[in-house]
């Protein structure tokens, strides 16, 4: 059983006014001028790699005037490998697609699943991790079953989502991102919360909830195959998406992914994505 609070995800702040004009919160990083860049990728804005940033811990997240988290890691990684700064803004999954697709940004980040319908308007990156659905309570649920006639939360774009809400009896509310689920539920207004593990992790650290992977079950198509998450580019800069996959193919095998996904909170073994597939 794993123990964990909700102080983790203290200190993200979210413009509301931001998650729907995406203008820019900040600016991460200024290059050196004798910088040479790996492969010279073309972006957005000149010399700038623009993210929408989901905020949803521990995969995209603001922290102390940064970009952090396991997608932001990795993408800070490639922007110093590109020479490109970064220059960020807070999104929601619902606004954050839509930019990424008429290419106001470069790039989404935020533990995006691999989905055949967003794979028919931004790019999807390959496979990075595995994230599996997980429930955290008072009580340690762990089966479906054990969440009927509960009011359960959720937060928005997982797939998951429509499932919870056709399961009889039961009141699922759903949040526009793991910190709102938290709160409510450390408030009392819900029985149990539904999160990949990554941010159940961060959301339980130092609190009384037990994180537990919701176990198999066909009401919940979601429990049978762990998701595969990805990055979104911008749909018509293939070189963009060329250029990141190749350096998060050498960070899964030199053990540098591992080592980021250890930092968060996640098993090695979410490393281990297999082959490719949309679901």
């Amino acid at each position: 059983m794993n123990k964990r609070s909700l102080t983790g995800i203290g200190g993200v702040a979210v413009v509301s006014a931001l998650l729907l004009s995406g203008c820019s919160a900040a600016s991460e990083s200024t290059v050196a001028d004798d910088c040479e860049p790996r492969t010279g990728v073309e972006t957005v804005k000149e010399g700038v790699l623009t993210v929408a940033l989901t905020n949803t811990p521990p995969y995209s997240l603001e922290a102390d005037g940064s970009i952090s988290g396991i997608d932001s890691d990795m993408m800070t990684e490639f922007a110093a490998e590109e020479c490109l700064s970064i220059e960020f803004a807070p999104y929601t999954y619902a606004t954050a697609i839509p930019a990424t697709e008429q290419a106001r940004v470069d790039v989404a980040l935020g533990g995006f699943y691999r989905t055949e319908a967003r794979a028919e308007v931004v790019t999807l990156s390959d496979p990075l991790y595995l994230d599996e659905l997980s429930v955290y309570s008072e009580e340690g649920f762990s089966t479906v079953d054990e969440l009927l006639g509960k009011t359960i939360g959720t937060v928005e774009g997982y797939l998951w989502v429509d499932d919870l809400k056709n399961l009889p009896g039961t009141e699922t509310r759903v949040y526009p991102d793991s910190l709102s689920l938290a709160q409510d539920l450390k408030a009392g207004r819900l029985d149990a919360a539904l999160d990949g593990y990554g941010a159940a992790t961060i959301a339980t650290q130092g609190e009384d909830y037990v994180i537990e992977v919701l176990k198999e079950d066909a009401r919940v198509d979601s429990t049978n195959v762990p998701s595969q998450t990805a990055v979104l580019f911008d749909p018509a800069n293939t070189a963009l998406s060329d250029a990141f996959n190749a350096l998060a193919a050498e960070m899964r095998e030199d053990g540098r992914l591992v080592k980021i996904l250890a930092a968060y909170g996640l098993p090695a073994s979410a490393a281990e994505v297999g082959d490719s597939r949309l679901i």
